[in-house]
């Protein structure tokens, strides 16, 4: 399930898996930064505190992060104190840690990092708890780049993000820093062009070590196809110009192209997602594209002998790939019953598929099926653009990260709603919530936002905005040359671009024809310099040309304010998110849980690790523990319910069960009740929801409340990781 899990423990011994989680916070390695001890941003008992049997603490971090806990305690000596992260899958590398007391005041911190959003303590009885923190630990780099539209799904997804490629850096990308950490060459292709975009240039050290690092032709060939072409390799050189890196790669890349990578082999792996892989074209579209790559390497390099068989072996593959692959308006070889939406991308973004079959490809494929991971889907994004699909682009990925946006975890997944759709259709609660091949990042400053180098190490740049409906975006790129700083806003009548160009540049700034239903004029700081053809008279700008698809001009490096006037379409086929609401939920500290069911534990994953799920961790603080009743699937009758040791005033409860994405209740009935004995009639009725299960009633004064489970599942049980009582105004 795992990526071949075998593999992966026998790379846990490779160099491609670093032996972290030992290192203490006075031996951390190179490149790691100390961000010294934290405060939790809650604890689910005011300290001090001790109870007369053994309990739990569990604390809230403000994000995502590699951690150590630190606890200060008084007690007798002997007693066995135990902490981890909430998050269980670091269980699968990182053993929980104990510490054994001595009598009086004492302090212990955790030997080993583990990352997660939140720490779980366990005390013996008799100690008393006097402080917790945590040290926050992580790769050497600030977030140096940012994104903000007027739409704030996208504004999430880009933060989320940055927050997900931060977490999945440290003496390598990682895929993820829980499970696995292994330095997948599939999914380092994102985590490494995101770098260039969120972080600052100490992150580019990170970038050269994927860059330069030894290629392992049996270690899953396919994603170094997704990895040695202009996604990778190339996108690093444009980046950094970091010519001696492409020096130093170019022999090794050639003989793997041209003699190690064999078609057909069956570890060649290009995505999860869905079954339905064309792989055939898949492959033949990336090696295309990394042959592109070599001769364009091979040119910068002194390598120009090689060029002629380079062309070569590109021209076979143009020669052949239509005959072979295009049939009935899509790409489609006899691997898969149906076109692939991940095949059809690739052959639309490595220029195999001409402009004339754009019109079928999006028609008859990239709007009908979705079958890419959001791994992969980076590239049906881009496909879409390129084809001045972005409207529909931006819609598609909301649609497809819908569950994530609005849930509480700070990272994206490694599946889109948790649901594990290789081989099996089915939710995978063993997959991680933070996993690095996630492309907000670089798919909206890159590509929407449209802001690019055009030669390596950014001595010219691109500003081409692909912004769609969204009507204003300001942004901040982190290239070597400095920040480039875009702000754009649109009205019915102009269409604003300011830009701060870094020195020893050259900016081409393009008004995009296709936002404007008339375009009249163009003026730079208050000058026209365009109305039908361009007129000189601003220093530092110059006539680049004009396309089907921008009016473009070249720009000195200083400040600079470009504005189109004419006609605008102002309309959206994207609602606009709704404000969150004002609301008070309720402090849950002292309040008890109790279920339908005992308190019990669960096997989770293939792993077989013993996970808690006691009703107490439904009102712990932490959407990383959670309640589960795994006695058998769903069945009316099932209650969860909640002693707020006082009457209490609220008209909204929120239903957490983001982390078992699919116990979400079939149905829910809502009672409440002054002596826990005689309840009300139902409050609030309705479905649940998968992820998050929001119910409003009228205002309700109250001690105990119930939620009971009203439906019938064939395949899910009922799970509350977080419940939250909430007085809405």
């Amino acid at each position: 399930m795992f990526k071949h899990l075998a593999l992966i423990i026998t790379l846990v011994a490779s160099t491609l898996l670093a032996d972290e989680g030992t290192g203490t916070n006075s031996a951390l390695a190179p490149g790691i930064k100390d961000y010294e001890q934290k405060e939790y941003v809650r604890v689910s008992k005011d300290l001090p505190h001790s109870e007369s049997a053994p309990w739990k603490l569990v604390c809230t971090i403000p994000y995502n992060c590699h951690f150590q806990p630190w606890i200060e305690v008084e007690a007798e000596a002997g007693k066995v104190i135990s902490f981890n992260s909430t998050n269980p899958l670091v269980l699968y590398l990182t053993k929980t840690e104990s510490y054994t007391t001595r009598a009086g005041l004492q302090d212990y911190e955790a030997m080993n990092w583990v990352s997660g959003e939140g720490a779980i303590y366990t005390i013996p009885a008799g100690v008393k708890v006097r402080a917790v923190k945590y040290r926050e630990t992580g790769y050497d780099t600030t977030f140096a780049g940012s994104f903000e539209s007027n739409d704030s799904d996208y504004n999430t997804l880009w933060r989320k993000g940055a927050r997900t490629a931060y977490i999945c850096m440290r003496d390598h990308f990682y895929d993820c820093p829980d499970r696995e950490r292994v330095g997948f060459w599939g999914d380092g292709t994102p985590e490494l062009n995101q770098c260039f975009y969120a972080f600052d240039t100490k992150s580019h050290g990170l970038c050269r070590e994927l860059v330069l690092r030894k290629l392992e032709p049996k270690f899953y060939p396919g994603q170094h196809l997704e990895f040695l072409g202009d996604y990778g390799l190339w996108f690093y050189y444009l980046q950094t110009g970091d010519l001696e890196s492409m020096k130093a790669i170019y022999e090794p890349t050639k003989n793997f192209l041209f003699d190690t990578y064999k078609f057909g082999n069956k570890r060649t792996w290009f995505d999860w997602g869905k079954e339905n892989k064309d792989t055939a074209v898949i492959e033949t579209c990336f090696y295309y594209n990394c042959l592109g790559t070599l001769k364009k390497i091979a040119l910068a390099t002194g390598h120009e002998a090689d060029v002629s068989v380079i062309d070569e072996k590109l021209a076979g593959i143009r020669k052949t790939f239509d005959s072979q692959y295009w049939k009935d308006g899509y790409y489609i070889s006899d691997q898969v019953p149906a076109p692939d939406d991940r095949a059809n991308a690739m052959a639309v973004n490595c220029g195999l598929a001409s402009r004339d079959k754009w019109a079928a490809i999006y028609d008859n494929v990239l709007t009908k099926n979705f079958y890419s991971s959001c791994f992969f889907d980076r590239w049906v994004f881009e496909a879409l653009c390129t084809m001045g699909k972005q409207e529909y682009a931006l819609l598609r990925m909301q649609e497809r990260y819908k569950t994530m946006i609005p849930c509480t975890f700070t990272t994206l997944w490694e599946h889109y709603d948790r649901w594990w759709a290789s081989r099996i259709d089915a939710f995978d609660e063993g997959s991680s919530l933070n996993h690095g091949w996630n492309p907000p990042v670089i798919l909206l400053s890159q590509t929407i936002a449209g802001i690019s180098p055009e030669a390596p190490g950014w001595s010219t740049y691109h500003v081409l905005p692909k912004e769609a409906f969204l009507t204003a975006i300001k942004v901040v790129v982190p290239s070597i040359k400095g920040n480039v700083t875009v702000d754009l806003k649109k009205t019915a009548s102009e269409y604003s671009l300011a830009l701060t160009s870094p020195a020893d540049t050259t900016a081409i700034v393009g008004i995009p024809k296709g936002s404007f239903i008339k375009l009249d004029e163009i003026k730079v700081n208050d000058t026209t310099i365009w109305k039908g053809s361009f007129s000189a008279g601003v220093s530092g700008v110059t006539w680049n040309g004009e396309d089907a698809d921008y009016v473009k001009f070249n720009v000195a490096p200083g400040v600079w304010k470009f504005a189109g006037l004419g006609v605008l379409p102002m309309t959206s086929p994207k609602a606009m998110p709704a404000k969150p609401a004002p609301e008070c939920v309720l402090e849950k500290k002292g309040w008890v849980a109790t279920a339908s069911v005992p308190d019990s534990t669960f096997l989770f994953s293939g792993a077989k690790i013993s996970i808690d799920g006691s009703a107490a961790n439904a009102i712990d603080g932490d959407h990383w523990t959670g309640w589960r009743d795994m006695t058998k699937l769903q069945y009316p009758g099932q209650w969860l319910q909640v002693d707020m040791q006082k009457d209490q005033e609220f008209n909204k409860v929120i239903l957490d069960n983001t982390w078992a994405q699919w116990d979400t209740p079939v149905g829910y009935s809502v009672t409440v009740s002054k002596d826990g004995t005689t309840w009300s009639e139902p409050i609030a009725t309705g479905p649940g929801h998968a992820g998050i299960t929001t119910i409003r009633f009228p205002v309700q004064h109250a001690r105990y409340l119930r939620i009971t489970q009203t439906g019938t599942d064939a395949t899910y049980h009922w799970s509350v990781y977080e419940l939250d009582v909430c007085q809405e105004k």
